[in-house]
């Protein structure tokens, strides 16, 4: 089951603050090494933590040399994909692609149907269709299609 989305906004409690910069830095670190691997790309993320009270801090994850990909990155004279807070916050007008798309997640009217709710009702063959199996296999109620085969086998008369 998926989780709820949040509200992207500045958390205002410290501690809350600090655990979620400590969870979400490890996790883009992560994320940054296995886009790295998996598609032979050199990567560099570099974060300044600038806390007031607190000393400022670098942290920094790069998959080969760090000077050599500023270096190329400050040099680099070719075609850009540049990002800003503008582009994920909602305020600037969705980037949609050839498709109509406009991300890489299932749009709503692919999504089953919630499950059904369970009754004392027997199921009748007219409730059996092969999207009720795909219902049930997206909420990993239906595990096999030997279960299919046994429903199906019952209602033939």
């Amino acid at each position: 089951m998926g989780r709820r989305k949040i509200e992207i906004q500045p958390i205002t409690h410290e501690r809350n603050r600090s655990v979620t910069f400590l969870k979400r830095k490890n996790g883009l670190f992560k994320k940054a090494y296995e886009l790295g691997v998996l598609c032979s790309v050199d990567v560099a993320v570099i974060i300044f933590e600038e806390r007031p009270g607190h000393h400022h801090k670098l942290y920094q994850y790069c998959s080969t040399d760090i000077r050599d990909i500023v270096g190329r990155h400050v040099q680099y004279d070719g075609e850009r994909d540049s990002r800003g807070p503008a582009d994920f916050s909602g305020a600037a007008a969705k980037n949609v692609d050839a498709e109509g798309d406009d991300d890489d997640e299932a749009d709503e009217e692919e999504v089953p149907p919630p499950p059904p709710k369970r009754t004392k009702s027997k199921i009748s063959k007219d409730d059996v269709s092969v999207d009720f199996f795909h219902t049930l296999d997206f909420y990993g109620l239906y595990t096999g299609r030997l279960a299919m085969e046994k429903l199906c086998l019952g209602f033939r008369s």
